[in-house]
């Protein structure tokens, strides 16, 4: 009796203690956030796509991470260990984002360190708060529990969160950082981890110095006759110059800086005569020059341009007018002295009368170019700002040999990005970001033109959509209208639209309901998730639904009078079969042809080299287009 009621109590203990070493640190706070397996995103299927090269770091990252989010009791040391092992694992990645031969694993690598990098920055931030803070743990752990549960939602878009529309809205990760801001000063670490991971900009361009070179880059040659009086003689002749001008980045973390610099080099032939002698004189001038930019996110300012001149004449002939003996004699040598010692003087002239021509119209130019650049640009902030979309904040920056430009929108409740990654970025072109963020917070429910509750058919609903950003980006491309199913797409109080960049994946996810003119009663409202594929042929792109994933869908609220089981595949299929319909139509070119400069019919052709979906991001990298 006495060794069974050791063993109870033995057990009894055991258990206990295993709960009570369980209730600790990020454990404690993933139970009750129920994560009790790695989050969407980051889960064992996410890292087949994997070379067998990578196995080996699969393997043991799925491993950690597991660990990490399973049952398994640690204490708080051996989480940070955990953490530690974690950020070994990324470590590894690294060389290969730079390497050719892992070309076939980048795009799939890059998305997982991203996904991992932030959770664990994230992590450790939410451990030394806890630390620091042990006090108050018990206190601060429901909220940094509501906080995960907030942010893993925003991961996966609601993916694997049971949810009804009639449900009361959850607090937004904002309202939970002041609330935890309230309750702790040593909270301020996490709060910036989360501004830098879920609070970035979430659009990006990143311009090479050789792409705004080839963009910009204008050779000229120009001639034309001399006729002046220049040190009272009466001087007539040609000249022939030839400029290039180009842009040159300046360092600059306040703003972007760069000058336009222009080179150039003026020949020239001509005939002095006065009432004695006649001067046969060439020039060889060279000129440099400069006008300094600064571009702050919305606006080019510019600074007076500066002009120098290098001018060097050469006399090649000088004789009297009068042919006398004499003149032949002594009277040429004479003349042609008289013209040498003049030449300083005449170079001087030749210096002031060059840059009296060049450069006003160097610099007029330029400010004409970039004066009209500022007016499209404020037209195009208006038209985003009467769409919803204009960016809240703008940052422009500039290196060596790289301009950055940032833009964020993101509104009260919203959030935005992460950093991005720069492994794609092209050191010869330019490479857009644009983060899914920008295109969700764009498609707010409360910016668009639908109303909850309206029914209309699937082709008005998604060019009521694509008009929103037709009209701030001023696209006068023609569609061709897509032809009426029958279905009507029902709107809900709710975002219809959001996308997802992830895997290589387009993934557009809706929340809509359906009504069909072969059913009685609509469909209730879903969540249906379309992962698109893009293919990159030789002159375009094309979308396509993946073979290789499903439509998937799941109800958003059974409380719905119309909401019947097992309709999930019927609305699945109908608005499969309506994109297929539509993409098999759609393709985008893949070389354009920018106007670079109206008035002088100045066009640059550039190429799509290459698309990434990964990490939230959609990574485009232009590229010129020197093809013959």
């Amino acid at each position: 009796m006495a060794g069974c009621l050791t063993a109870v109590c033995a057990f009894s203990l055991s258990t206990t203690t295993s709960f009570a070493q369980d209730d600790v640190g990020l454990k404690a706070i993933f139970r009750d956030a129920v994560l009790n397996e790695p989050p969407w995103g980051i889960r064992g299927e996410d890292f087949s796509g994997l070379s067998e090269s990578w196995g080996e770091w699969s393997d043991k990252t799925q491993e950690l991470l597991e660990k990490l989010y399973g049952f398994e009791p640690l204490t708080i040391e051996q989480q940070e260990q955990l953490l530690a092992e974690l950020n070994e694992q990324l470590d590894l990645t690294y060389p290969a984002f730079q390497s050719e031969e892992e070309l076939a694993n980048q795009d799939l690598l890059v998305d997982l360190e991203g996904k991992i990098a932030r959770r664990i920055a994230i992590y450790e931030a939410t451990l030394e708060l806890l630390k620091k803070s042990s006090d108050q743990s018990k206190d601060l752990q429901p909220v940094l529990a509501q906080l995960f549960q907030s942010l893993e939602r925003y991961e996966s878009d609601d993916r694997d969160v049971d949810i009804k529309l009639n449900d009361e809205a959850p607090e937004t990760v904002p309202q939970l950082i002041s609330t935890l801001e309230g309750m702790s000063s040593n909270s301020s670490s996490l709060v910036d981890k989360i501004r830098i991971n879920y609070y970035n900009f979430n659009v990006r361009t990143f311009v090479s110095e050789p792409f705004a070179d080839f963009a910009f880059y204008e050779c000229r040659r120009e001639c034309g006759p001399i006729c002046d009086c220049i040190l009272g003689a009466r001087v007539t002749g040609t000249q022939r110059t030839k400029s290039g001008v180009y842009i040159d980045f300046l360092p600059s973390d306040d703003s972007a800086k760069f000058a336009i610099r222009i080179n150039g080099n003026t020949r020239s032939n001509t005939r002095g005569v006065t009432d004695q002698a006649t001067v046969l004189t060439t020039g060889n001038h060279y000129f440099t020059g400069k006008k300094e930019l600064e571009y702050d996110g919305n606006v080019f300012s510019y600074y007076r341009a500066s002009l120098g001149v290098n001018a060097n004449n050469h006399v090649r002939s000088a004789y009297l007018n009068r042919r006398g003996l004499i003149a032949k004699l002594i009277g040429d040598k004479i003349a042609y002295e008289k013209a040498v010692d003049k030449m300083p003087e005449s170079e001087r002239i030749a210096a002031y009368k060059l840059r009296k021509r060049v450069l006003p119209k160097f610099n007029q130019e330029i400010e004409d170019s970039f004066n009209d650049m500022n007016k499209e640009n404020k037209k195009r902030r208006k038209r985003m700002a009467a769409e919803g979309i204009a960016p809240n904040e703008v940052l422009a920056r500039t290196d060596d040999d790289e301009l950055r430009t940032a833009e964020r929108l993101m509104n009260e409740g919203q959030l935005g990005a992460d950093r991005a990654s720069t492994a794609f970025n092209s050191p010869t072109g330019m490479t857009l970001h644009v983060h899914e963020s920008w295109v969700n917070n764009a498609l707010a429910i409360d910016t668009i033109d639908l109303e909850p509750g309206q029914a209309l058919p699937f082709p008005e609903f998604s060019q009521q959509l694509a008009e929103k950003f037709r009209r701030a980006f001023d696209i006068t491309k023609e569609r061709e209208p897509a032809e009426d199913s029958g279905d009507d797409v029902i709107i809900y109080d709710v975002d219809p639209l959001h996308v997802q960049f992830e895997g290589g994946l387009i993934k557009v996810i809706l929340r809509i309901g359906l009504k069909s003119e072969d059913r009685e009663n609509p469909i209730a409202i879903r969540r249906v998730e379309i992962p698109i594929e893009y293919v990159l042929e030789e002159d375009q792109i094309r979308l396509q639904i993946s073979e290789t994933r499903d439509v998937y869908s799941k109800p958003l609220d059974t409380s719905d009078p119309n909401y019947r089981r097992g309709e999930d595949p019927v609305i699945a299929n109908k608005i499969k079969e309506r994109f297929q319909e539509r993409l098999a139509e759609e393709t985008f070119d893949r070389h354009i042809l920018f106007e670079a400069d109206e008035e002088n019919g100045k066009k640059v052709p550039v190429t799509i080299a290459s698309l990434h979906t990964v990490n939230g991001w959609m990574v485009v990298v232009v590229e010129p287009d020197e093809r013959e």
